[in-house]
């Protein structure tokens, strides 16, 4: 049975902001999306407990969430009671600073525990084990039978829980980090170690050495001055769209629309990562996303071969645009039939990660599988946006559309087929 409940200890460092949410609004937002649904706020102050649920539930992303608080109070712990005694309290402070992934997997390893109490102990990806600070998981009978009666002894005991709870069996999770956040000192490094976590592990190579540098500087003073997802989300549009406008001038102006196309693809991951790290990813937002992506990217390659005919006077480049326009139109219409009917998602990313390992299903080792799984990564935005800005910055706009024209129709080609088997083979599975 998991944990659907936590007790949350406040302190006097919990309201500190960090990238745009206050600690306890950070740690109560992660809990929740790993399946914690009631929260139970103790201060010695009880009027300050109602403040801060007060405060709390006039938060949207809370409210939208159904998220439900109640004041905590020592003489009356009875009110804790669930009709499960064996359902286990995530009992923490307001100022632990989480990885994200750190809870989902806490509570995946305590649904297979028999145990009544756990502490727990963090394993990272170099299998270095650190035990995570004032995060003890009790079963709420235990906690009520053994742990609240010395509340009795001491009128301080429930603040001084997590610390006494130091002797109690590990639980390890793995995860990247976990801290307590007390000065100026430990926030700065909290808000480094969570920036990392807005990177993603399908993110290619150019997104990890560059894009994602760049992307996340910009996240870290967007979430600040209050920038929202969307917002950007139309700010990235706008940038790419003006790099193609400056492509359809031609001449002197297709190294500048190159130079923003790029831009905007770097900064395109900012409107991600604010969401994630500020608890506003939605489904309109990820749609926004995606319709940006795919407009700026059909838009830029459209403009490109009206730039070259106004700086070449040679309609070829019209009918060359004509046809790279229409395939990927093509490729886009089989790419969103795809994923409704798949359900795998608008993400084109995720279509290429699932084309590249497609080549270990026997259904898909014909060599043209096996090609279009090596070739895949070129398709991802920050790959071929980055080749686009190379080729037009040493003179070679003409060459990049032939190749465009070519790789675009091939891409849609290759789509129809490998969509047709992919939902045929999916048809097939019993059930």
């Amino acid at each position: 049975m998991s944990a659907k409940k936590a007790l949350i200890i406040l302190t006097e460092h919990g309201s500190q902001k960090l990238l745009g949410l206050t600690l306890l609004q950070r740690i109560i937002l992660n809990a929740n999306q790993a399946g914690v649904e009631e929260f139970w706020l103790y201060s010695p102050e009880l009027e300050k407990v109602h403040r801060t649920i007060a405060a709390l539930t006039a938060d949207r992303r809370i409210l939208e969430r159904e998220i439900r608080f109640k004041a905590f109070s020592p003489d009356k712990p009875e009110a804790l009671q669930a009709e499960n005694p064996s359902e286990f309290l995530i009992i923490t402070k307001d100022n632990s600073m989480l990885d994200p992934e750190f809870l989902p997997g806490l509570l995946r390893e305590v649904e297979r525990e028999t145990g009544d109490c756990f502490l727990a102990e963090i394993v990272n990806e170099k299998n270095e084990k650190t035990v995570c600070p004032s995060l003890p998981v009790v079963r709420l009978k235990t906690f009520m039978e053994k742990w609240i009666p010395l509340q009795e002894k001491s009128a301080f005991f429930l603040e001084q829980f997590p610390e006494e709870a130091s002797s109690l069996p590990r639980l390890q999770v793995r995860a990247r980090f976990a801290l307590e956040v007390t000065d100026r000192k430990s926030l700065k490094t909290a808000e480094k170690l969570l920036l990392q976590t807005g990177r993603k592990p399908q993110d290619g190579v150019i997104a990890r050495i560059i894009n994602r540098r760049i992307s996340l500087f910009l996240t870290r003073h967007l979430i600040k001055i209050g920038v929202t997802p969307n917002q950007w989300s139309i700010f990235t549009l706008l940038v790419g769209l003006s790099g193609a406008v400056c492509l359809a001038l031609g001449r002197q102006f297709i190294v500048p629309g190159a130079i923003l196309f790029e831009l905007a693809s770097i900064i395109d991951g900012s409107d991600g990562e604010n969401a994630r790290l500020t608890y506003r990813v939605s489904k309109t937002g990820g749609k926004l996303d995606i319709v940006g992506d795919a407009v700026t990217f059909v838009s830029f390659f459209a403009a490109l071969p009206v730039g070259l005919y106004r700086t070449t006077g040679s309609i070829i480049w019209i009918y060359l645009g004509i046809f790279t326009f229409a395939s990927m139109l093509g490729f886009y219409f089989l790419l969103i039939r795809y994923a409704r009917k798949s359900g795998i998602g608008h993400n084109i990313v995720r279509v290429v990660k699932e084309i590249e390992a497609a080549s270990g299903d026997p259904e898909f080792r014909k060599p043209v599988d096996k090609l279009a799984a090596r070739i895949a990564f070129i398709y991802r935005r920050d790959f071929f946006s980055t080749a686009a800005f190379l080729l037009i910055l040493l003179g070679l706009a003409r060459v990049l559309i032939i190749l465009v024209a070519v790789l675009s129709f091939l891409e849609a080609v290759y789509m129809a087929s490998y969509s047709s088997r992919k939902l045929r083979q999916a048809a097939e599975v019993p059930g």
